[in-house]
């Protein structure tokens, strides 16, 4: 068993989106929570064990799938639910970064957490043109045209603008991490 925060397994493209991850939030200052086909929910500092899913690989519901991890997870955790994590920190802001893929998965959950919070505007969600949902108001989308300006590539594009959007909000508010 190891923690996310050292977590080094998987494919280069998933250990270099998982280093964009972890240097965002430490630049950022931000919490980082991980949003996992295979264990649900979980916070960096959760322990977990070593497992293969995408949401995109699975044969079946992802919303039905992201439901039971979040009502029977199968390990300890934290905070099983996005609804229970912003129920629990409704004047925090929220910034997540996702695929359309795992965005759909998890959609439900993140609407009723976003009925949690002090503010509709303490979520923002980051993904690519090819979402669809009912979340719109509060997506931010990206597109190839933004990796230069972000020193991104594609895998990194949500990651990277989620960054950006945090470290702004920072300099306007004058905190920093």
């Amino acid at each position: 068993m190891e923690h996310w925060g050292n977590s080094a397994g998987g494919s280069v493209v998933h250990r270099q989106h998982w280093r964009r991850a972890v240097a965002a939030a430490a630049s950022t200052g931000a919490e980082l929570w991980v949003i996992s086909a295979g264990l649900g929910l979980l916070h960096v500092t959760d322990t977990i064990v070593s497992y293969e899913a995408t949401f995109a690989s699975m044969p079946f519901r992802h919303r039905e799938h992201w439901s039971r991890l979040t009502t029977s997870p199968p390990t300890a955790r934290r905070c099983a639910s996005l609804q229970k994590l912003m129920q629990a920190c409704p004047h925090d802001r929220f910034v997540i970064a996702a695929s359309p893929v795992y965005l759909h998965a998890v959609e439900e959950d993140l609407r009723a957490g976003s009925r949690e919070l002090a503010s509709p505007g303490q979520l923002t969600i980051v993904t690519s043109k090819a979402w669809q949902g009912n979340l719109n108001a509060r997506v931010c989308v990206t597109n190839a045209g933004m990796m230069n300006d972000l020193r991104t590539n594609m895998t990194g594009l949500n990651i990277s603008y989620s960054a950006h959007l945090i470290q702004n909000e920072n300099q306007l508010q004058g905190t920093s991490p």
